[in-house]
């Protein structure tokens, strides 16, 4: 958690830094809508989802004393997937302007110039990338996360030292050479530094037959072929976004950025850090366990992220004033990044929550049923989107993609609840139930303070902000830790005991 802490900080200067050195406006929209074709490619071989599909299959190798067989595959697929990924990245060079025309087509003339220039430079970027992803994959398995967590702080500290070293000379392209001299440090050296000291041992091999390989496969291409809308929202977004006023792209990228904050921090960490022992769980058919891990882990997602998502909800505005104030962005800019803020936190609970429970299919080895569910949920909700994006803009994307996930995270969480027998999911029911009433009533007294602070301190300022956001947000925890004690949730007191310790 405090790597993801680290990452997801990182992860909001650089886009702070986008800010501070370019501001919002065209230049911004085209760096942001190119790393739509890298991202898809990066999806198409699975590369953000290896650590999800080798894990079961090197957990298992290990659990039956078959390791060798486990670096096998390891090479294996290391191998074929690599073929496959470089003949993907050539055709993405050579087919640039025909892909932007379909990902970005409300760009025209310059701008569009200008996202494929940005989209044929970071898509090598994606070959460090997916090696990063099966040599982290390697080290989580054997229970090593401080190398793959440092993965994304490289990568961020690469694009802000690209940013603020070369855009004074090259404008928006130095934040894309950050890019891949990011991804380069991070995903790729760092990590064949931590593989080769977990013990992984490759050399080129071919060999598809492999009953292991096989079994990747299997996990793996529902994975590609589908359309989840976990990876999709933002490709949507920026397809939509691209009919949309200048800047439009850019306001709902930091909007979603400052949410993924607290979301990556509490609900991706509790899912990385979980899933390995989950896998392990399920290969050795400790069912009963497996379930009330998964239970009491969305338990703590619920207790942390519903009642952070309902205060920045309630203190958008001047979250948003503080953290953007000493950038390019001038009033109707942040008025919009904090609309965009807004409607994401409605998901941010849900965000968080898709990881644990998607999790629990993979650790079964069931790829296939997220995969179904996730696209499922992409196509029921294109009209959302397109409604929405036509009624309230980039505010109405923002809410589109918050209505997604949540739709996306409550066909898994049944789907899971009958997959695994689990019965005691209705108390998570229950527990939610309670925890969104005092976060409702936590963010009114937000709320309520935060109005009185601005009648009293000079608003819109920095200093204002500052006042107003401390004063509101400790009003809003301490409501919360009141309102919990009110409504007999135990789950919270390991957490304030620990507080008392520290």
């Amino acid at each position: 958690m405090a790597s993801v802490l680290l990452s997801r900080v990182l992860g909001f200067l650089r886009d702070w830094t986008v800010a501070h050195q370019i501001g919002s406006n065209a230049f911004t929209d085209t760096y942001y809508a190119a790393f739509t074709l890298p991202d898809f490619l990066n999806y198409l071989v699975a590369g953000g989802a290896l650590s999800l599909t080798f894990i079961p299959i090197l957990t298992r190798c290990m659990a039956e004393r078959r390791e060798e067989q486990g670096w096998r595959v390891f090479s294996t697929v290391i191998t074929v997937m690599d073929i496959f990924l470089v003949a993907g990245i050539a055709l993405g060079e050579i087919f640039a302007p025909q892909l932007v025309r379909i990902i970005a087509p409300g760009f025209h003339g310059a701008e569009k110039n200008r996202v494929i220039f940005l989209t044929r430079l970071m898509l090598p970027a994606q070959f460090c990338f997916y090696q990063g992803g099966i040599l982290s994959a390697v080290q989580y398995a054997k229970g090593r996360f401080v190398l793959p967590s440092l993965a994304p702080i490289v990568y961020n500290l690469g694009i802000i030292l690209g940013g603020i070293t070369l855009s004074s000379r090259y404008g928006i392209t130095g934040f894309a050479i950050g890019v891949l001299a990011g991804a380069f440090a991070g995903n790729f050296m760092l990590q064949a530094y931590g593989a080769r000291r977990a013990g992984a041992r490759f050399r080129p091999r071919l060999d598809v037959r492999d009953q292991d390989f096989k079994l990747f496969l299997k996990l793996t291409i529902p994975i590609m072929l589908a359309l989840s809308i976990v990876y999709t929202d933002d490709w949507i977004i920026r397809w939509f976004g691209s009919y949309l006023e200048a800047a439009s792209i850019t306001w709902l990228s930091y909007g979603k950025t400052l949410m993924r904050v607290p979301q990556g921090i509490l609900g991706q960490a509790i899912g990385v850090a979980s899933f390995p022992f989950i896998a392990q769980l399920y290969s050795e058919g400790r069912l009963d366990e497996l379930g009330r891990i998964l239970n009491g882990t969305l338990k703590s997602v619920i207790l942390l992220l519903v009642p952070v998502a309902a205060l920045t909800l309630a203190e958008r505005q001047p979250l948003v004033y503080l953290v953007f104030s000493h950038t390019r962005m001038k009033g109707p800019d942040l008025r919009a990044t904090a609309q965009t803020l807004g409607m994401f936190s409605l998901g941010m609970f849900a965000w968080g929550a898709q990881n644990i429970l998607a999790r629990g299919f993979y650790a079964a080895r069931d790829t296939l049923t997220p995969a179904i569910a996730g696209t499922l949920m992409t196509v029921l909700n294109l009209p959302v989107y397109w409604i929405l994006s036509r009624e309230m803009q980039h505010t109405g994307l923002a809410l589109a993609s918050s209505i997604g996930v949540t739709g996306y995270a409550s066909i898994l969480f049944f789907l899971l609840r009958r997959r695994t027998r689990n019965l005691n999911s209705r108390d998570v029911l229950a527990f939610f139930g309670r925890v969104c009433v005092v976060a409702v009533a936590a963010a009114f007294v937000c709320r309520e303070v935060m109005l009185g602070l601005e009648a009293r301190v000079r608003w819109p300022s920095e200093h204002g902000a500052f006042i107003i956001v401390l004063g509101a947000s400790t009003a809003g925890l301490v409501a919360i830790v009141l309102l919990a004690k009110l409504m007999r949730i135990r789950e919270i007191d390991p957490y304030l005991a620990r507080l008392r310790l520290s």
